[in-house]
């Protein structure tokens, strides 16, 4: 786990955890083991990794909202073939109605390690990204969350701020309003 924000106040809202990089930690035990420690932390939030195939427990989810630990699913989809929106949106209605509000697809889409190589050399990246990004996140909208932009990588291979603008002028333009009210800007520092 790594400490993201540092902070002396328990439940300060700043403080939150990148959970294990792998999604074989939601058992009984790992709740018994670190609920505790992060309730004595103040931890307000906890990134937690879902795969597209199989759901992370109830219980761990709703253990770590009754605790007011706010958990942010992170899919971290293949860019070059992403899955079909309707194989995510059975765990996205399923996560938004155990408590997991926040819901991020896709990380650093502005890496060029992160798309197939044919991906990466054609024309409008971002919206290409935007294409593969705005179903997930219409669909998180629809059942109750918020979709979280992934983080990008800071400068990155196609620059993070620029990269930014264009899909937040583009989203804007594609009329997705209810997606860009409800969207929640993510970043690695």
């Amino acid at each position: 786990m790594e400490k993201s924000f540092p902070t002396h106040q328990k439940n300060s809202k700043r403080l939150g955890f990148h959970y294990y990089q792998d999604t074989v930690h939601y058992t009984e035990r790992d709740i018994q083991t670190w609920l505790p420690l992060l309730m004595d932390l103040g931890v307000n939030w906890l990134i937690l990794r879902s795969e597209t195939c199989r759901a992370i427990p109830e219980t761990f989810l709703t253990s770590n909202t009754r605790a007011g630990i706010n958990p942010v699913i992170q899919f971290q989809l293949d860019l070059g073939q992403p899955p079909k929106v309707e194989l995510v949106g059975q765990l996205v209605e399923a996560y938004t109605q155990w408590g997991a509000k926040y819901i991020q697809f896709y990380d650093r889409p502005n890496q060029r390690d992160c798309w197939p190589v044919s991906g990466w050399a054609q024309e409008d990246l971002v919206e290409r990204f935007l294409d593969r990004f705005l179903p997930f996140a219409d669909l998180t909208v629809k059942a109750g969350g918020a979709p979280v932009m992934p983080a990008l990588e800071p400068g990155g291979s196609f620059w993070d701020t620029a990269f930014l603008r264009s899909a937040l002028e583009a989203i804007d333009r594609r009329k997705q309003s209810e997606v860009l009210d409800k969207l929640v800007l993510s970043a690695y520092g």
